[in-house]
């Protein structure tokens, strides 16, 4: 083989050998439904690596993804090109240097647990967060995650300054006060477009007590009593398992009191929470032999759940109420609509969940195995969150571990149900690619939003030749 020894490879052309960085290693999500083999990975550790992977990459004509822990079910991540892992910039401080307004800065890798270490540490919360501890806040932050309450927004609209390194390799902050309105609110919840974000600085507030009540009561009586009581509670969740006539109705309120609990202190509870995990996981591979055994496996299941309790904890416990859920890999698809002031939009909802399940059941088939959880909410400013516009929304989720076929197929049809409420909207965190006609649909319903959204982008000039997208984001934003 001929070698031209008189031409030099432009140093551009070359993946920076002071980052770590792989090639054509696989990835995959943590669920298994979202995979890709990209060109190069990379390890960064400081902004000035995120800074020579962006000029890289705008070099060589290659896109860009970054990753957290892949706790997304959808297609977020994938890329042939360039993919980031953001597992080191993990960094976590408190900015206390406005007493009114305390807020902690967070590099986008770190995860839910290293932000409340630091909060804990010195007296503050997050009014809000979802439920695992393992996940990273810059995924969280960029697909509009959320927590529950009726007075709560989004983690996105929580977010009051955050940094990218955009398409020309530069740091570009974005905050509250400074920026417009409408650039912030592009910003927060970009869904990876933006650029790489780097840092994310969000509002806080001083930790504060609350009674968490859990309680097994009958679905009829729960949906009768909704426009009651859930405005009443700073919070409440519903959870159904399959073939209960109970729900797990969950909720809590502010008490000036001490905390009677400290579950996720207790080295009792974590190996508690690990082997029940565990043994939960290991039952499926019962009814995937016998899936006649689904309803009582799920009776069961429901009996097992720390479902019963009145406790007096800190917020952030009662956020974070379960342990060692990650090991349970499950099929899960969420909507978010808007309620309606009697609550009848949710009652439906559910009732479709309950339908479909008895209706597949009938016909000896059992793809609803696990739960659906009905989480309410405020508003979002953000303008491509589900939650986007006037009125308090209502967060369905179900979840399952079945085939992936006959999840896919009934997933599809109850998801496909749900979208015809009003102002209907698939969360992008979960699976929703299969759901039938959901492209459209997602364009119709969001053509004012992605249109906005798409101005503010191209006018601020963050990423003209769209290096930050991958395919997902391509057939609905282009």
């Amino acid at each position: 083989m001929d070698v031209d020894r008189g031409l030099e490879v432009p140093r551009a052309a070359l993946p920076p050998a002071s980052i770590t960085h792989s090639r054509r290693r696989r990835w995959s999500n943590w669920a298994g439904t979202a995979r890709c083999r990209p060109e190069l990975t990379f390890e960064p550790q400081r902004l000035e690596d995120l800074v020579q992977i962006v000029d890289f990459a705008r070099a060589t004509g290659r896109t860009v993804r970054a990753v957290g822990s892949g706790h997304s079910w959808s297609a977020l991540v994938p890329t042939d090109g360039v993919l980031v892992s953001m597992r080191r910039l993990n960094g976590v401080a408190m900015d206390l240097s406005d007493p009114s307004r305390p807020r902690v800065v967070v590099e986008s890798g770190a995860t839910v647990r290293e932000v409340n270490d630091v909060l804990e540490r010195h007296g503050y919360a997050l009014p809000l967060n979802v439920v695992l501890e393992s996940v990273r806040l810059g995924g969280l932050i960029a697909t509009g995650s959320h927590g529950s309450g009726w007075g709560n927004r989004t983690l996105s609209d929580l977010v009051s300054a955050i940094e990218f390194v955009t398409a020309s390799g530069r740091l570009r902050r974005f905050e509250r006060g400074v920026d417009t309105d409408e650039a912030m609110n592009a910003a927060r919840l970009a869904l990876g477009m933006f650029g790489i974000s780097y840092r994310i600085t969000l509002d806080v507030r001083p930790t504060w007590t609350v009674r968490a009540l859990d309680r097994r009561l009958p679905v009829a009586a729960v949906m009768d009593s909704l426009p009651d009581w859930v405005p009443a509670h700073d919070n409440l969740d519903l959870f159904w398992w399959p073939f209960n006539d109970r729900l797990w109705v969950k909720s809590w309120d502010r008490v000036d009191a001490e905390p009677t609990a400290w579950p996720r202190r207790s080295r009792w509870d974590r190996v508690a929470a690990f082997v029940g995990a565990h043994a939960y996981r290991a039952s499926f591979s019962l009814i995937e032999v016998h899936p006649g055994w689904t309803p009582a496996a799920c009776r069961i299941a429901f009996a097992a759940t720390p479902s019963e309790q009145d406790q007096v904890v800190e917020v952030v416990e009662a956020i974070h109420y379960r342990r060692s859920i990650e090991v349970l890999r499950l099929g899960c698809v969420e909507v978010a609509f808007k309620t309606d002031p009697q609550f009848d939009r949710i009652r439906w909802a559910m009732q479709v969940v309950l339908d479909a399940t008895r209706a597949y059941a009938e016909r000896g088939r059992y793809p609803m195995n696990v739960t659906m959880n009905v989480r309410f909410i405020r508003d979002s400013d953000c303008w491509l969150s589900p939650a986007f516009g006037p009125g308090h929304t209502c967060y369905i989720e179900i979840l399952s571990r079945t085939d992936q076929r006959e999840w896919e197929r009934f997933s599809g049809e109850v998801a496909q149900e749900w979208l015809t409420l009003p102002g209907a909207r698939p969360h992008w965190a979960k699976e929703y690619r299969h759901i039938p006609g959901v492209l459209d649909h997602i364009r119709r319903t969001c053509s004012e939003s992605i249109a906005r959204f798409n101005r503010i982008k191209e006018e601020l000039d963050i990423d003209p030749d769209h290096m930050f997208m991958n395919a997902a984001m391509r057939e609905i934003f282009l």
